[in-house]
């Protein structure tokens, strides 16, 4: 499906940007996709899972504990490699019921830690129960909130520590349990609030597992208290400022539990969820896909769940107001008028423009956008000069140069267009493009 909310951003516009480095502050590679599943098991379901991921063009898995259920660590990490490959880049937070077989010689730790080796990406701290690293730009914490002391203490604390030194514009904080109002079946209070609560002020989205179903909330200013900050299809990601009282920190949180063991029931609900997903609602196994520097926009991500039989319960966008370095500064407008156009009197020209923008500044966070006329032998009248799809209507014949402007507060940046302009009987017609949707959508306007 990749849905109608995909339509708007894809249609266009293709940016190349640099090339991908593992390291702080970098940003990830135009249209980069992380799968995230949970709760995994052995055998057809999983294996159709993993081929899902494959066949989507993933670059990399997240998964939000419990492997295999058979604590079989060699034959869950055959599971991969026969699929994605021995080099896929594949991450992993503990699940309880990993818990027996995660250390020592042959345990599941062994197999993550000889994959991020072959890769050669670091990390810090204890690999998959507490630690962090980088890759392809984006910032990832993993966690072990309810599992036992063995598997760290003081979780939120770390997840708050490793956040407030990061600066990548993409943060991640994965971990496998919940809280009983952070999912929807029948678990219970296993992790507290504070690895929620320290998540969302350093703007990271949270990833979880545990519940065999797909849930997500709107953006939230209080997971403990479950209060919305918004119910707009695109949330917008806000780090806390520590040196303002307002809390500013605003995120979501997701179960991606359908990665191949079973499917639950819905046992409970809340004016904070977005979407669900369960055996209810005929859910089947899939994983949730996040394409971050979606279509050129580093601040732009397209989410969307997809289930083994194509269909897509779930679609979202995510804009990042986090971070710095060098996806962190305000960028101009990318500005496209349009194909150079002809048309007859007395037909109007339907103007095809594109607009992309990062979002900042914030404030304003929205970029304004002009049609006017350059030059011609008569005037233009446009039919909304600030739409940047619409048309525009000629006195009489002749050349015309139209320019299409965008300004961001900070940036203006601006295209141009020619039209021909013949008197009846004169030939040439319209041969506009096929992205007309008149609409200006987070980062990308048509």
């Amino acid at each position: 499906m990749r849905g109608s909310l995909a339509a708007v951003f894809s249609l266009c516009v293709v940016i190349a940007l640099p090339s991908p480095v593992w390291a702080q502050g970098h940003l990830p590679p135009v249209n980069f996709t992380i799968a995230f599943i949970g709760d995994q098991g052995l055998g057809p379901n999983a294996e159709a899972v993993l081929n899902l991921i494959k066949n989507e063009g993933a670059h990399a898995v997240l998964h939000q504990g419990d492997f295999d259920y058979v604590d079989n660590p060699a034959g869950w990490d055959g599971q991969i490699n026969g699929i994605l490959g021995p080099n896929f880049p594949y991450f992993a937070s503990i699940g309880n019921h990993d818990e027996a077989r995660f250390y020592g010689s042959g345990g599941y730790q062994e197999f993550l830690a000889a994959r991020m080796n072959r890769l050669g990406i670091p990390w810090v701290g204890d690999l998959g129960a507490q630690s962090s690293f980088y890759y392809e730009g984006i910032f990832i914490v993993l966690t072990a909130p309810g599992t036992p002391g063995t598997f760290g203490t003081n979780h939120d604390l770390y997840i708050r520590d490793q956040l407030a030194t990061d600066n990548s514009i993409w943060r991640i904080s994965s971990w496998h349990k919940n809280m009983r109002s952070m999912q929807v079946g029948g678990k219970g209070d296993e992790t507290g609030w504070g690895v929620y609560e320290e998540s969302r002020a350093g703007g990271a989205i949270i990833a979880t597992g545990h519940e065999h179903s797909y849930s997500r909330t709107h953006l939230l200013s209080s997971f403990e208290n479950q209060t919305v900050a918004s119910t707009d299809n695109t949330l917008v990601l806000a780090s806390d400022d520590p040196n303002t009282l307002p809390d500013e920190g605003r995120s979501f949180r997701f179960v991606s539990g359908l990665g191949g063991f079973s499917i639950r029931t819905q046992q409970l609900s809340g004016d904070w969820w977005a979407s669900i997903y369960t055996s209810d609602q005929g859910a089947n196994y899939g994983a949730l896909f996040g394409v971050f520097n979606y279509q050129g926009n580093p601040r732009l991500a397209y989410f969307y769940f997809k289930d083994i039989d194509g269909n897509v319960p779930d679609e979202f966008f995510v804009q990042s107001t986090v971070g710095v370095g060098d996806g962190g500064a305000n960028q101009p407008p990318g500005v496209d008028a349009g194909p150079d156009l002809a048309v007859t009197l007395p037909a109007a020209a339907s103007l095809d423009g594109t607009v992309t923008d990062d979002g900042l500044p914030e404030p304003p966070g929205a970029v304004t956008t002009t049609w006017s006329q350059v030059s011609g032998p008569g005037t233009v009248t446009f039919a909304d000069p600030n739409a940047v799809d619409t048309t525009a209507s000629f006195s009489g014949t002749g050349t015309y140069v139209l320019r299409l402007t965008a300004d961001d507060g900070e940036f203006v940046a601006s295209d141009e267009v020619t039209i021909a302009v013949n008197g009846p009987g004169g030939g040439g017609g319209a041969s506009g493009g096929g992205c007309s949707l008149g609409s200006i959508t987070p980062g990308i306007a048509h």
